[in-house]
């Protein structure tokens, strides 16, 4: 079966990552003595860093690869919630990149309250160009990385970056962090609609080999860490036939932090598998771990779309 996968708006809900036993850990990101031994240019050439833009948006980033961006439909209805309006995502070199761009409806304290529960009151108040926010960094058994958030007159932003405590992830996790900027910049690259392009991986070939063995779920140390999810939206024949149902897709989700090889196990008409398709491509997520490496793994994803 051939997907159409054109370039069409895809409504996308992020997978929130479970932050109950997140720990403010003062000073966790700066680097060791040794580690400023290391030749930070070389490191950015080789993790192909670039300024990237969302149109209408007051902020620019810098990401190791071209990122994937999703737009949501913002409802009409007037809401106290303040709805999600992009997430754009990278993975590169076992961290994942996460930004979300939400409409402002509240206020920064109540939205993080309602984002992050009982684990609201671990924060640190950061500044940037005169835009305030607050930082969390959390680290478990499983992973570790920092969260900000930002509040303008018109929006709520979250910078997220997660990792594996593999290799040296605070190289990339404090270039990110180190990079956002509120303005306008001409010179950064507009990030298209779409799944990005994976990055150039290999500068730390002991984290991120790649394995042409595949393993299950059973088989690895640490299943794949999904940060984001896009959720397909309907198509307009799927409305109008008010087709209802599941696609099931059978996924590689490689060990260069890539779906790949989609197989579709249960398909719908109307456009719903091709929405499903390129909704699986969009996914972001830290592989799975098995001897110290990242390795390859086949699951399987269900889409349901219903007709409410």
């Amino acid at each position: 079966m051939k997907a159409n996968l054109a370039k069409s708006p895809i409504k996308l809900w992020s997978t929130t990552i479970s932050l109950a036993s997140a720990v403010l850990i003062s000073g966790f990101f700066n680097s060791p003595a040794r580690a400023h031994a290391l030749n930070v240019r070389a490191v950015r050439q080789s993790f192909s860093w670039e300024r990237y833009k969302v149109a209408d948006e007051g902020f620019t980033v810098e990401l190791p690869t071209v990122p994937a961006l999703t737009t949501y439909n913002v409802p009409k209805e007037p809401t106290a919630k303040s709805p999600l309006i992009n997430v754009i995502g990278a993975y590169s070199q076992g961290v994942v990149y996460v930004i979300q761009v939400f409409g402002r409806k509240q206020s920064l304290e109540n939205f993080i309250v309602s984002e992050r529960g009982a684990a609201a009151s671990i924060k640190s108040q950061v500044n940037i160009g005169g835009v305030q926010g607050v930082e969390v960094a959390f680290q478990n058994e499983t992973s570790l990385g920092r969260t900000q958030y930002f509040i303008t007159d018109r929006r709520i932003y979250i910078f997220r970056a997660q990792a594996a405590p593999l290799g040296n992830p605070e190289i990339g996790i404090n270039e990110f962090f180190g990079s956002i900027k509120f303005d306008k910049e001409l010179s950064a690259r507009p990030i298209a609609e779409g799944p990005g392009e994976p990055a150039a991986e290999g500068i730390n070939g002991a984290t991120d080999q790649s394995n042409a063995e595949v393993f299950t779920s059973k088989q690895v140390e640490r299943r794949a860490q999904v940060n984001t999810k896009p959720n397909p939206a309907y198509t307009k024949e799927a409305r109008m036939h008010r087709t209802t149902g599941a696609v099931v897709l059978k996924c590689l989700f490689s060990s260069k932090g890539t779906v790949e090889k989609i197989e579709v196990v249960k398909e719908l008409p109307d456009g719903l598998t091709e929405k499903a398709i390129a909704a699986a491509l969009q996914i972001k997520f830290i592989p799975p771990i098995k001897d110290g490496h990242f390795v390859s793994t086949y699951l399987q994803l269900e889409y349901n779309f219903n007709l409410y």
